[in-house]
């Protein structure tokens, strides 16, 4: 039966045909109101009325009355999910096949459902005997012993005095029977989804779905011990890596994983991880390399060393991958050596670094790569400048967009015409930031590869984002985690590209039409065969085919044509596409992702065995700092984050939805 009720008005009116829709309308226009509130009743079945006459028509009356109060009527009670928890104990007979596991945790449910507490007399793995807590002081007969049978490892219930002769029995909100194991059982699943989840929010959800209130530390220590169920204790996660280092290596060959650790003591050092699949891809992406370092947040903490590439769409693509105790040179020599010797087996080109500068790879890099360019992240370096200035001070903005200038000066003039001023208004403070800082390192103009274009190191922070949530796992579930998203993005990726028809990927595609529609009124003048002047509103640019070169720099720079470069390719009567470089082509990307990852041929994460000798790994010495262990690394002020505002009221002063005190 449906009912509706339009503001103001208190009445409640019947809803059954096109007539009551019309009439709707009109009193929606009569009333002068935006919506109507329609709800839906039970209409009791012929035989329920005349059995039951009497309760109908007290019951009819009620609804009516209940109808009439309009927005103040009483809600209809919710079904929450400990609905099923009443009927866990319901006989003698009854049997478990967890054991007395099983039993124990139904048992707790299944009072806190009724509504009372009770106590154990006899609790053991093969006997469980329990009665009610107000056995002695209002002498309660509710009782309830279960027992281990031998044959099948069932636990059965022999006898149960299923009713309770005491006062106050009824569901309470605030259960002392609610303890950590009964929270472990309800957010195992939740869990599993997110290992991030946090306590505060699993509490919210319990309240609406469960109707419980349970305190943060009992819901903190069941959270713990489900991430234990799941993920198994993190101490002995490191007794599993030479299976997982053997598993992989097996089912994925050209793979690679080498695990340190010490002899005489067997605590794990450090290891380094990179799959066949990954160099296979990495030789059809451009070669450069995004390389950072990230923390560890679980129990024995440490730090994940990473090499990113960029494939044909810009996407991230990890090339390898080191878990270390901390950023030090020895680890990044560690990393880089074993690094050089994967591009030793594989024919490579030419590969670029870019990094954030660390002092430890700094030292490092030197000795591995000494051929290779290393470019510095020009974010980091400006963060790093701007601290040098105090708070509020004019020089604070000024000399960072200064420093941006030399750092993109496309040519050794107007690096050296840049640098100038920055000195002058910078003074002794700039000077010694640029003392240790070869311009070889940071400058377009001067930098002896090939980059891109590629200025910060800004994909690397794209890896650390990609891997964070399993940042807090045990070191096992960090690599086989790494090793299932890699598994699945490469699959997903591959299926994506069967449907791209274009010769360029979608993001190159995109950029290619917004250079076009730059230089659309932009004169140009023909010099010679391959070489034209383009007249632009400010300045005239000379541009090359035959070269790829143009003298703003940008397509050289970018090895992608610049807007000057588009005009002249479309007067010289070209395709764009036979000038764009072969690696942002859809060819390249598929071949990237045309190594798969294999899976492992099983998941059991047994115990390594060398015969007589068999290696198990320890965890790592570690000391807890005191205090909540942190989630999150100090940002320094320089560090600017994402203001966060809020559509309704469109101001971004850090407030949410619930926090906002603005009018609807």
């Amino acid at each position: 039966m449906l009912r509706y009720i339009i503001p103001p008005d208190s009445s409640s009116c019947f809803l059954e045909s096109e007539v009551d829709m019309r009439m709707i309308f009109r009193n929606l226009v009569r009333y002068n109101s935006d919506f109507v509130e329609v709800f839906v009743t039970d209409l009791p079945s012929i035989s329920e009325s005349v059995v039951s006459n009497t309760v109908c028509e007290d019951s009819s009356t009620m609804l009516e009355e209940n109808d009439y109060l309009g927005c103040y009527r009483a809600e209809a009670p919710k079904s929450y999910m400990t609905k099923g928890w009443e009927s866990y104990i319901h006989s003698e007979g009854q049997k478990f096949e967890g054991g007395v596991v099983e039993f124990r945790d139904k048992l707790r449910k299944y009072a806190v459902e009724i509504g009372f507490s009770y106590e154990f007399v006899r609790n053991d793995k093969v006997r469980v005997i329990a009665q009610c807590s107000k056995k002695h002081s209002q002498g309660c007969n509710w009782l309830v012993k279960a027992y281990l049978c031998r044959v099948n490892g069932f636990f059965m219930i022999k006898r149960l005095v299923n009713v309770h002769t005491c006062h106050g029995v009824i569901r309470l909100q605030k259960s002392k029977m609610i303890g950590s194991k009964v929270v472990k059982s309800i957010v195992l699943d939740k869990i599993r989804a997110n290992p991030n989840k946090k306590p505060i929010d699993i509490a919210d959800e319990i309240k609406s779905d469960y109707g419980l209130d349970v305190p943060y530390r009992t819901v903190w220590y069941g959270t713990e011990l489900a991430k234990t169920a799941l993920h198994g204790d993190e101490a002995e996660s490191y007794s599993q890596l030479l299976w997982f280092s053997e598993s992989v290596m097996k089912s994925n060959p050209d793979s690679r994983i080498v695990v340190e650790f010490h002899r005489e003591t067997q605590r794990f050092q450090r290891m380094f991880v990179t799959y066949g699949a990954w160099m296979k891809g990495f030789q059809f992406c451009r070669p450069i390399l995004f390389i950072d370092a990230t923390f560890i947040t679980n129990k024995y903490k440490g730090q994940i060393i990473a090499a990113s590439a960029k494939d044909a769409n810009q996407a991230l693509y990890p090339v390898a991958y080191a878990i270390v105790d901390s950023e030090n040179e020895s680890n990044w020599r560690f990393f880089l050596e074993v690094l050089a010797e994967e591009f030793a087996k594989h024919p490579m080109r030419r590969v670029t670094f870019i990094s954030d500068r660390h002092v430890g790879l700094v030292s490092a890099f030197p000795s591995v790569f000494p051929n290779n360019p290393h470019g510095f992240c020009f974010r980091h370096l400006m963060a790093n400048l701007s601290d040098k200035f105090p708070a509020g001070s004019y020089l604070k903005d000024r000399i960072p967009y200064l420093f941006m200038c030399c750092a993109y000066s496309r040519t050794p003039e107007m690096y050296e015409f840049n640098m100038e001023i920055l000195r002058s208004e910078g003074g002794d403070i700039v000077g010694q930031f640029l003392e240790d800082l070869p311009k070889e390192n940071l400058c377009m103009a001067y930098f002896n590869g090939e980059r891109f274009g590629e200025m910060t190191n800004n994909l690397a922070e794209s890896f650390n984002n990609w891997v964070l949530p399993l940042k807090s796992l045990p070191i096992l579930d960090i690599n086989d985690g790494i090793r299932v998203k890699s598994m699945a993005s490469i699959a997903a990726r591959k299926q994506d590209a069967q449907e791209w028809f274009s010769e360029l990927c979608p993001v190159i595609e995109k950029k290619l039409k917004e250079n076009l529609e730059v230089g659309r009124h932009w004169r140009v003048s023909r010099s010679d065969t391959y070489v034209y002047e383009v007249h632009c509103q400010k300045y005239n640019s000379m541009v090359n085919l035959e070269t790829h070169f143009c003298s703003c720099g940008e397509w050289q720079l970018y090895g992608f044509p610049c807007s000057h470069a588009l005009v002249v390719i479309q007067q010289h009567g070209s395709s764009p596409y036979l000038y764009v470089n072969e690696l942002y082509k859809v060819e390249k990307y598929r071949e990237t992702y045309s190594f798969p990852i294999n899976p492992l041929p099983s998941i059991s994460k047994q115990v390594h065995d060398f015969g007589r000798d068999a290696v198990i790994l320890q965890p790592p010495l570690t000391r807890r700092p005191q205090g909540r262990p942190r989630k999150k690394r100090f940002r320094k002020r320089s560090e600017q984050t994402r203001v966060i505002k809020y559509g309704r009221c469109g101001k971004c002063d850090g407030h949410n939805r619930k926090s906002c005190t603005a009018p609807i």
